[in-house]
């Protein structure tokens, strides 16, 4: 057809590499489950016999799990089976989930008049900072808001949290997902009676990357003495009604964006004002 010459599947000789002489699918596949989701989709690009194995559904299954931890594992696997066609790997790329391989990132900027002394015109400074978030499967996160960039925050983020994080100014709050709607919640300082509340929106830039994080609000939320109110509770209004009482925040709503732990170094976001004055996150 068209002046070509097809020759079938058997006739097709392809040299396979040393690593995939020697081990059988059935080890690959054992090794392949041992990456994570976004490591076998990387490895899924390598070549043709790889791609294939990535398919199998059991690769997919662990990290479905912990992506929905928060449910059961019946519920989950119900879930799969009445709206992604049976397939887990459907499931993780087309349902919103957050990532746990990394951090959130909001880069915000506004500009700082100076002081004058003695002159015309007043300076200005360009004042630069960040936001930061790391979500665990368990329900939790960890929040430091910093002037510093992402490979001077990593350490104190990738630590368990204890007490003396605090120091660093990180925090720890809770957050609930429901679909691509997030809420989180999280103790002002050290009162107990003052709440910082956010409501986010999950995005992907492509299928599955769950990358992006738009900012809502940001709300500070004084619960009193006997207002003991659930978390979040008053938080899941519509999209005409902001939903959560309180002091509403307009500056440094900057979306987040998802830098994974191996390309924290090598980020963008690290670069200072005076190289990248602005930061489109797409």
């Amino acid at each position: 057809m068209y002046g070509l010459r097809l020759r079938s599947q058997a006739q097709e000789q392809v040299e396979l590499a040393p690593i995939q002489r020697k081990l059988p699918d059935e080890i690959m596949s054992i090794v392949l489950g041992k990456l994570g989701a976004y490591n076998l989709g990387r490895t899924q690009c390598v070549c043709k016999a790889w791609h294939h194995l990535g398919f199998n559904e059991e690769l997919w299954a662990p990290s479905c799990l912990e992506a929905f931890q928060q449910e059961s594992r019946e519920a989950t696997a119900q879930l799969m089976r009445s709206q992604y066609r049976n397939s887990w790997r459907t499931m993780f790329l087309d349902r919103p989930h957050l990532r746990f391989d990394g951090l959130y990132c909001s880069r915000n900027t506004y500009i700082r008049t100076g002081v004058t002394e003695w002159r015309v015109k007043n300076p200005v400074h360009l004042v630069c900072y960040y936001r930061y978030f790391r979500f665990l499967p368990d329900g939790t996160f960890l929040y430091r808001t910093s002037p510093e960039v992402l490979v001077k925050v990593e350490r104190s983020l990738r630590a368990p949290f204890v007490r003396s994080r605090a120091d660093e100014g990180v925090q720890k709050g809770r957050y609930l997902l429901l679909r691509n709607r997030l809420f989180t919640s999280m103790p002002l300082g050290n009162n107990a009676g003052t709440e910082i509340r956010t409501r986010l929106r999950l995005r992907s830039t492509v299928r599955g990357a769950n990358n992006r994080l738009d900012v809502d609000a940001i709300m500070s939320y004084d619960r009193g003495s006997n207002a003991a109110t659930p978390m979040l509770e008053n938080a899941m209004g519509n999209d005409e009604d902001e939903g959560m009482p309180g002091r509403q925040y307009k500056r440094g709503l900057a979306p987040y964006v998802f830098v994974p732990w191996e390309h924290i170094q090598d980020s963008p976001l690290n670069l200072p004002v005076a190289k990248m004055d602005f930061y489109v996150p797409g």
